[in-house]
């Protein structure tokens, strides 16, 4: 029956931890159609986590000690991403100062920009400043330091660039309502504080599998945060702490 299958499915990811799809579908003997319908509902109960080929068990919490690599993650949750960042581009308005972080969400803001007038863009992130290249409409200002080659990103000392930001996109690695925002590296962190510190308004732009995800550093509390613009509607849990908190959520 469908639901032996499931539980026998869920125990065995539970026991692998990392799974790759082609793995089930041997395993399980189902079709595509059927496996994908299985991990739509365990994701969706908050059970596993989506990675490219494959997926991740997590329990209540799941801790990250290192993210993949830049490439790999630029391959993860497209969809998602894109739609995350046609969120927060609705959020920039004429006339902007706005920081964009860097990771493989934040830079998709630029792709729904192409009608912004007198906006000013400041990012550390290398991908942010290949696009705004080619966006004649936009200013772009480039933090500028030492290039991480794993982060897409420069390592500089934030505090000597004392900008003011109308608003500040940052992405995040985890999201969890007992540990805030975390990350796993330091220069970033530290950018990413400063950013939030100077900024009237701050949003986190994540996608869903960011939430119940914790790294090591935590780089912000939910005190300092405007808003979290995500691709689908957490659980009830986090809605009732954004509310409780006067955190706009936007998915």
């Amino acid at each position: 029956m469908k639901f032996d299958r499931q539980a026998e499915m869920l125990s065995y990811i539970r026991e692998k931890k990392t799974v790759r799809n082609s793995e089930l579908l041997k395993k399980f003997g189902v079709s595509i159609q059927t496996l994908r319908r299985d991990i739509n509902k365990f994701e969706t109960q908050g059970l596993i986590r989506k990675v490219y080929g494959g997926v991740i068990y997590i329990d209540r919490f799941e801790s990250v000690k290192s993210v993949d690599s830049l490439s790999a993650r630029n391959t993860l949750l497209n969809d998602e991403k894109e739609r995350v960042g046609k969120l927060a581009a609705k959020l920039v308005g004429d006339g902007d100062v706005i920081f964009v972080d860097s990771g493989t969400t934040a830079y998709r803001i630029l792709h729904y920009l192409s009608e912004a007038k007198d906006v000013t863009v400041i990012s550390h992130c290398l991908d942010v400043m290949v696009i705004l290249r080619d966006m004649h409409n936009l200013t772009g200002i480039c933090a500028g330091g030492i290039l991480q080659h794993d982060m897409g990103s420069f390592i500089i000392d934030s505090s000597f660039y004392p900008y003011n930001y109308s608003k500040a996109f940052i992405s995040t690695v985890g999201i969890s309502m007992e540990k805030n925002l975390t990350n796993t590296n330091l220069h970033e962190g530290a950018m990413k504080a400063q950013a939030i510190a100077q900024s009237s308004s701050a949003y986190i732009i994540a996608d869903h599998s960011k939430f119940d995800v914790v790294a090591y550093n935590q780089f912000a509390d939910f005190s300092k945060i405007t808003g979290v613009i995500t691709d689908r509607c957490p659980s009830e849990d986090y809605v009732r702490f954004f509310e409780s908190n006067k955190i706009k959520l936007i998915y």
